[in-house]
Order: structure tokens, then sequence, then C-alpha cells
């Protein structure tokens, strides 16, 4: 989640010798080591009023995973949103489980930087109290590593079990680099990579019985086809952004309220609800959308067919590989994500009328904005790169196509993009 260069800043800080530049993802991610095996968790003492006697089954259950182990903790949003949700609270029909990782401060009231101590899962209970979280732990762990899928995991089923409903949203808080992963932790240097999450959200949906009925990112970047493709069969509906997400991130109080008012309502009500509530939060500077995955084989077969109609005319073929006409689409903030639909049309708007080519993106553009989306938002700004946000983002190389990332994602194995981008790339080198 939000801003990417308020981690880059404390990461900076803290490591002698680097620039604060914008970097290449790339390369920092590069950096990164991989994950170690993770301890085992011990439980501590919880509320034993939750944990009493099983509820009934309620209508929703809303699982958020907060990862605030880094500057997100130590500038507070993580508590903040956390006091968001206590506006609202669980109720009867719907229950609120938060897992908390942090570094940062406990009591807001206090001056020392406090360090993680581990994670801990809250259930969210309504006060009147905006600056201090009182709702009961239910669960502690020694697990303090909020980048490692198996945390996810543990925490998703451990809430499943516990507060059976009919429907279940899981979101993700965190910085997020779109195919380039999610959930970074400072301490432990580890963050979720796509491939892994889908497989650890393939384990969430074993577990459940049935797909994840909303699976949203509170994080930058995430609403890329290639990441939608990998969460495919876990989830129903998928909530994210395209651009950055602002430290507030998600509005949580409107969301619960509207959600506890009418419980009743399905996974598309909730993914659409959820993207009109975040663009009503803010003035400017924000793009996000809900998807059907229901919809992204269809959304592939359409896709590959546009590539196999580009590499059919040489024509179509110049403009869709022109650097000039590629820099001017609609980018966001992680620059080698654009918008595809304003890709499609700056392609199109090259070609005379009645090309192949023009037929088979008038049919992609159309599968995207009627079939794969349920709902998108806009708010753009004079500062943003992007003029166009409609909902779906693409990587497009600028300089160099990074396989070693991007060929480990099922995208790459189901659609032609990763050659289209390969043939690309060697047309530039001409």
């Amino acid at each position: 989640m939000k801003r990417l260069f308020l981690t880059l800043a404390v990461f900076a800080a803290m490591t002698p010798g680097l620039k604060a530049q914008e970097p290449s993802f790339d390369t920092l991610l590069s950096d990164l080591p991989r994950p170690s095996a993770a301890a085992v968790p011990v439980p501590s003492p919880v509320d034993a009023s939750v944990l009493a006697a099983p509820a009934a089954e309620r209508e929703w259950l809303v699982l958020v995973f907060i990862n605030g182990v880094n500057d997100l903790g130590i500038l507070g949003f993580a508590n903040k949103d956390i006091n968001e949700m206590e506006a609202v609270g669980s109720t009867d029909r719907v229950a609120v489980v938060v897992e908390y990782g942090i570094l940062g401060i406990d009591d807001p009231s206090a001056r020392n930087l406090q360090f993680q101590r581990g994670s801990k899962t809250i259930y969210v209970t309504k006060d009147a109290d905006a600056a201090k979280i009182t709702s009961p732990v239910i669960y502690s762990s020694n697990d303090a590593d909020m980048g490692s899928e198996a945390n996810l995991v543990r925490f998703v089923k451990r809430g499943i079990r516990r507060f059976p409903a009919k429907k279940t949203a899981v979101i993700l808080w965190n910085h997020g680099a779109g195919r380039l992963g999610i959930s970074f932790d400072d301490v432990s240097k580890n963050y979720m990579e796509i491939d892994t999450l889908g497989k650890a959200l393939g384990q969430i949906k074993r577990a459940l019985g049935r797909k994840i009925d909303v699976l949203a990112t509170d994080a930058c970047h995430m609403q890329m086809a290639s990441v939608a493709y990998e969460f495919k069969d876990s989830a129903e509906i998928l909530v994210g952004s395209q651009e950055e997400i602002p430290g507030n991130g998600y509005p949580y109080t409107e969301l619960l309220g509207q959600l506890a008012a009418d419980p009743s309502m399905g996974a598309e009500a909730l993914g659409s609800l959820m993207v009109d509530a975040y663009g009503a939060s803010y003035r400017s500077d924000a793009t996000l959308s809900a998807l059907r995955t229901a919809e992204l084989p269809g959304f592939v077969d359409a896709l590959n067919n546009w590539v196999m109609a580009v590499k059919n005319d040489r024509e179509a073929y110049e403009a869709a590989t022109d650097r000039a006409l590629v820099a001017g689409v609609s980018r966001f903030s992680q620059r080698e994500s654009k918008d595809l639909s304003d890709y499609l049309e700056r392609v199109e708007a090259r070609l005379p009328d009645g090309a192949e080519v023009k037929a088979a993106g008038s049919a992609l553009r159309e599968t995207i904005s009627a079939g794969l989306l349920v709902n998108n938002t806009v708010k753009p700004s004079y500062r943003k790169p992007y003029t166009q946000a409609k909902g779906l983002a693409i990587y497009i190389p600028e300089l160099r196509y990074n396989s070693g990332n991007y060929e480990k994602l099922a995208f790459t194995g189901a659609s032609l993009w990763d050659d289209f981008l390969l043939d690309m790339m060697s047309e530039r080198l001409k």
C-alpha cells in the first residue's frame, strides 16, 4: 500500500550509500534476501469472552492482514486504519478480524520507537476512541515476519475456523509493487512474490472449500493483468489500484459501515462498494477497480487474438512497438506499468479503417470494460504521469525485459504477451 517513497526513504536512511532518488524496483528487489524458515508461532493467553463458544455463521468475515513493519507503522497509518474499523466494529452478521504486525509505537502518546515483537490477531469491536485501539487480542504469535505467505495462510485459516461465514473478504494492507510483489517487511527483508502468494491463496481456497469472495489489496500498483491472472483460481472478485494508494488507504469506516447496514450483499456488490467508497474519500490521486476473475480466461483469449493480428500486420506491428507511441501511453508511478486500454486506443488511432487489428483491439477493450470490470474510479492529479486509468494495467518495459521475474507468472504461460514484449525489445535494438 501507500506511497512507496516512504519506505524507500526509511530504507535509504538505514542503508549507508543509498541515495534518495527514484530506484529501479527490479534492482531493489533483487538485493533482498529470500525467505528462511519461519519460527513456529506460539499462542499467548487470549480474550476468553471472544473464544468462549463458536459464533453462529455470519454473512461476512472480513480478514485484514496489516503489515506495518515499515514506515507505515512508524507513521501511524496502521493504527489509524484499525481505529477506523473500530468506529463500526464487528456485528452478529459481520466479523472483522485483523492480523497486526507493526514497527512503531503501540501507545500513540508515547515518544519512543518500539521494535516489533511478533504479530497479533485482533477481533475488531466497536468503540468511540479514535486514538486508541481497544479491540481484544485473540491470538499472539512469535512469528514476526509479515512478509511471509505462511503467516498470511495461518491467519486466514484461524479466522475461518473461529468465525464461520457465508462469504469471506481478505484484504492485504502494505506497500505494493505490482508484478514484483507485496507486503514488504523492513525487519525480515522478506516480501510476498506474486507466484508464491498465488500458491498461498490456493491453500486458503482449499481451507474455505471455495474461492475467496473478495480479495483486495490496500497497496500500490497491484491491479495488473499478470497479478490478476495469478489469483484468478482463488478469488471471485479482485479489488486493487493501478496507481499509488495514499497513506490513508481504504476508508474503512465507510466500507464497514455500509457492509454492516447491508450484510446480505454479494461479492460483486462489496467489490463495487469498495471502489465507490474509495473514490468518494479522495479528491485526487486515486484509482481503484474491481475485476471478475471468471472473465480472465476470455480476456486472455482476446489479448492473444490482438497479438496475433498485430504480428500479421506490419503497419500495426510498427505502430504497436513504436517507442514514441509507447512512451505516450498513460503510465503510473511504477514506470513500466501502463494502462492497457489506453495503449490499445493509441495503436488503433495510427491504423486505417478496416484494419484487422482495430477490430481485435476494439473487442479486447470491450472484454475489459463490459466483462472483466465490475467498477472503476479515477481521481487524477496534475502531479501524476497518468491521464487515463481504465481499470487494468499491463507490463511494458522501457529498456530491459525482466524475464526472471515476469516469466514465473502464470500469465506468461497462458498469454502471448511475453512473446510480444520480446519482439518489441528486439525491434528497438535494430
